[in-house]
């Protein structure tokens, strides 16, 4: 077993010496000398986390402790002991020998020895006698405290709610007197209940073609992933990616590798900061002087997950505090990005197999072998050394060629450092790319050596010889100032007979340096130089913008060669056309004089860019005297949700959602106000992520894939109350569309009267139905009744139905009235009532609107010789044929037509089962 980091005790009896004759003769008291002999025992050693080892034999008495170097079990368990405690292998043999030279007692403990706390500068065994126990006090310096987890477990790899997403961009670009371009990004996702489909493909009707980058299967499983399909380039996988390098690989294949996608926790969880506390207190990690974790610890070995931690790479600070004293501080070196996946030690790895597809480099025209559907195997794997050092090695080998490769990626976070290289190795070419970050400055180089076409080579980068030089730096010096300065260089051959006339060399060199500042009246000043050797061209250019209003700005621009002002350019833009926070707009009108082709012309430009719900979009209108040029650039984005409940619609890009389905069950308003529905939390990882007010029955929430998500809808912030779905839990693999229905309405009261058909209090209802919650008697016969607005319910009352009007499905009241508990049957049901202590046979006619013709049919009913008993129920009456005979069923078939005919009049609707109130608002 292995236990957390924590200064902790643990008894070990203290004895190293057998006193002599003369010492027992003087310092024991009388009767005691059997406790001051080294005897036989057994003791429990306590574990670094307060709990207790297995019975060890050891030789005890009341002042030494002492182990037989001749007892193999007494040596074995202390070792084993040892190790379950993460004491480090360099302190095993000091602390045996001690145990076997004996260990005497120091008296370091008063009182209690079991709460005993000593803070020793490597370690102290002290022995509790009378309790048989041991305990080993040690410093952080003598444990082996890893920073990796050692258990690791993962989600399950089976989504059990899945629906196909699609996100689109669509661009056009069309111009006066030009071919109008249109280009239709797409890229699907079908989750699986294992894995997911995943397709990316570009259509279009430009020069460049239509193009599929990949159509594949995708599964990760425990701690491992395979991908299958066509890739463009390489799939993404683990740490190992960076090995890829450049190369644009086109393939067809298989591949299998390490991965730490369903590690729980995530991707990092893996990686911790390990302490030790010697008494239970408090940790807090510092990143310079701010605190970004605090929590309460117990005694021994402790650790926190990088996925407690924020996001990033820097130096880190552990201050363990015990009893108000700062007791242990570290520093720590934290690598938490995406990439830092890799504890130390640690292995990452890839293998795949497949065909060669269409290589995306053109050189038809060479010797060069095509390598087309040609099958080869390739192998890479990252090893991470130290904390800040990975090192990988790849090969790839094919019939017609091999390729081994090289890499490494160092980070050196004092000096905020970041350095990559990657070689790879061909039989007849070489390739190497190098970039250094610092954080000011950056430099790349990135060189193939190809000159004999080797045919891997140039499927991958193409039939040329090239190095490339890139040198970039910026810096903010505060208050709206800052410089850059970029430099690329490039040296290219272009091999064989690509384009007809045999190799072609080309060199070029671009510098651009760059200054901003404010200037007076809140403007802003920009000054650029250019220069490019391919047409020997120099440009500096100044940029004065002055803001006219919130709104409006002048902008002024001069540009010149070394020697001569050659352009000239005023506008003014107007920003805000529209007054909307989802649409920004801007309108700009300029002026430019150019002296090169000594012309004038004037141009306009009218630009959007804003959202909606579902979708996203961009648009550029463009007018210019010069040339008769005018012309369009838009965009449009959007994603599309399909499941088997349904589709829809949304801006938002994602491969994975959350859809809360809301059925508001609420009456309609009377006015269009937008009332709240609740709110929604979403938790990632256990940590709350976002919160967030509902407005709309439908509502998306795009999530990040391989994380565990709890959802809570909370509709009581807001008065209402959700009968649906509240909760859920689920995990995010591409694909997955999770489910929550809320079910909503308000909670309303009425108070109501009850009595039966004999006009007596009703002394029990009872309330059946989804709108239900509650029914009190306030008094005799009078209730308050609580239900769910627009749910059903049904009140009733014994064998009685108690009838609300039909009138009150929508009402402002709150106070019902009197009302009546009545046996209701259908189809002439003969039913037993008793009024005023009589026993009548009746049937239940129908409820009918007060009218002559009614009160015609009632005087023909009693003229047949029936008791008619008529009740109100809102503006209706509820009406009964009764009488006493006992042969009621004879009599009604003989009246059956009088009966039938009064029947037509009833009026279909005359009670409520559901109630709204339309004025009714939460504030």
């Amino acid at each position: 077993m292995k236990f957390k980091f924590k200064y902790a005790s643990i008894s070990f009896a203290i004895a190293c010496q057998l006193y002599s004759s003369n010492i027992f003769a003087t310092g024991i008291p009388e009767g005691f000398e059997e406790h001051f002999k080294l005897q036989e025992t057994f003791v429990k050693f306590r574990n670094l986390d307060g709990s207790f080892s297995e019975l060890t034999p050891v030789l005890s008495s009341f002042k030494t402790l002492k182990i037989d170097k001749n007892n193999k079990e007494s040596l074995e368990r202390i070792e084993q002991y040892l190790n379950d405690n993460d004491i480090q292998a360099s302190y095993h043999e000091e602390i045996m020998a001690q145990l076997l030279n004996g260990v005497d007692d120091k008296s370091q403990c008063l009182g209690k020895i079991e709460d005993c706390e000593i803070f020793p500068e490597t370690f102290e065994i002290v022995q509790n006698y009378n309790d048989r126990e041991v305990y080993l006090f040690v410093s952080p310096k003598v444990l082996d405290l890893s920073n990796s987890s050692h258990s690791r477990k993962y989600h399950d790899p089976k989504s059990s709610s899945n629906g196909l997403i699609n996100s689109f961009d669509l661009y056009l670009s069309a111009y006066h007197e030009r071919d109008s371009i249109v280009s239709l990004n797409d890229d699907v996702t079908l989750g699986l209940p294992y894995g997911y489909l995943r397709s990316d493909f570009n259509l279009t009707n430009g020069d460049s073609g239509s193009e599929l980058y990949e159509a594949a299967y995708h599964l990760d499983f425990d701690a491992y992933t395979l991908k299958a399909g066509h890739f463009e380039y390489d799939p993404m996988v683990n740490s190992t990616d960076y090995l890829n390098n450049t190369a644009r690989l086109s393939q067809n294949s298989v591949s299998f590798g390490s991965s730490e996608k369903l590690l729980v926790g995530g991707k990092n969880s893996n990686k911790v900061l390990s302490f030790y506390v010697p008494a239970s207190g408090l940790v807090q990690v510092y990143r310079g002087e701010r605190i970004i974790y605090q929590a309460n610890v117990p005694e021994g070995q402790n650790s926190i997950s990088y996925s407690e931690l924020p996001a990033g790479r820097y130096e880190a600070r552990v201050d363990v505090t015990t009893n108000g004293q700062v007791v242990n501080s570290q520093v720590f070196q934290v690598y938490n990005s995406a990439n830092d996946t890799l504890t130390e030690g640690s292995v990452d790895y890839v293998v795949s197999a497949g065909l060669f597809a269409e290589s995306y480099y053109d050189y038809e025209n060479s010797n060069v072998s095509e390598i087309k559907d040609d099958a080869y195997g390739r192998a890479l794997i990252n090893y991470q050394v130290l904390p800040s050092l990975q090192v990988g090695a790849g090969t790839l080998l094919t019939d017609r060629g091999s390729m081994y490769s090289l890499g490494a990626n160092y980070y050196l976070l004092d000096a905020g450092l970041v350095l990559e290289g990657v070689h790879s190795q061909f039989d007849n070419a070489a390739h190497s790319n190098v970039n250094l970050g610092l954080p000011w400055f950056n430099v790349s180089y990135e060189a193939l050596d190809n000159d004999e076409g080797d045919p891997v080579a140039s499927h991958m980068y193409g039939y040329t010889d090239y190095s490339r030089w890139s040198l970039n730096s910026s810096y903010n010096f505060g208050q709206g100032r800052s410089i850059y300065a970029i430099y690329t260089r490039s040296d290219e051959t272009f091999l064989g007979d690509q384009f007809g006339i045999g190799s072609l060399e080309r060199e070029t060199n671009l510098i651009s340096v760059g200054y901003s500042a404010p200037a007076i009246l809140d403007s802003q000043l920009n000054v650029n130089f250019d220069y490019s050797d391919v047409d020997e061209s120099t440009n500096i250019s100044v940029l004065w913008s002055v803001p006219l209003s919130d709104s409006m700005e002048a902008i002024s621009s001069i540009s010149s060669d070394t020697e001569t002002l050659n352009q000239l350019r005023t506008s003014v833009r107007k920003s805000d056309l529209l007054d909307s926070t989802a649409m920004n707009t801007a309108l700009e009108i300029g002026n430019t004089y150019n002296r090169d082709l000594e012309d004038m012309y004037q141009d306009a430009s009218l630009s959007a860019d804003g959202y909606n719900d579902y979708a996203r979009m961009n648009a550029l209108a463009y007018v210019s005297s010069q040339d008769s040029t005018r012309g369009i650039n838009a965009g449009l984005s959007s994603t599309q949700i399909v499941t088997a409940e349904g589709a829809y619609i949304t801006k938002d890009r994602s491969q994975a959602y959350s859809l809360v389905e809301i059925e508001d069950v609420r009456g309609s308003e009377n006015d269009d106000e937008i009332i709240e529905k609740g709110y929604l939390t979403l938790a990632r990882d256990g940590k709350t992520n976002s919160k967030f007010i509902v407005y709309d029955n439908e509502q998306v929430v795009p999530l990040r894939n391989y994380h565990e998500y709890d959802t809570n809808f909370d509709s009581q912030s807001v008065n209402l109350y959700n009968s649906g779905e509240s909760k859920k839990t689920f995990y995010t693999h591409p694909g997955t569309v999770s489910y929550l229905s809320p079910k909503v309405s308000r909670v309303v009261s009425f108070v109501t009267a009850f009595s039966d058909i004999s006009d007596k209090p009703i002394t029990d209802i009872k309330c059946e139905g989804i709108g239900c919650l509650e029914v009190s008697e306030m008094a005799e016969g009078v209730y308050r009744v609580t239900v769910l607005e627009g749910l059903d319910f049904e009140l009733t009352s014994a064998q009685n139905e108690c009838l609300l009007p039909y009138e009150f499905t929508s009402t402002t009241q709150l106070n019902f009235g009197q009302n009546y508990c009545l046996p209701i049957a259908e189809s002439n049901e003969v039913q037993q009532i008793e009024i005023d202590d009589e026993r009548f046979s009746a049937i239940f006619l129908g409820s009918y609107e007060k009218s002559e013709q009614l009160q015609n049919s009632v005087e023909k009913l009693k003229r047949l010789g029936y008791r008619v008993i008529q009740k109100d129920i809102g503006t209706l009456k509820a009406v009964y044929i009764a009488h006493k005979a006992s042969n009621m069923a004879d009599m009604l078939a003989s009246h059956e037509k009088e009966i039938e005919t009064i029947k037509l009049l009833a009026k279909r609707l005359y009670k409520t089962n559901s109630i709204s109130y339309p004025v009714a608002k939460v504030n």
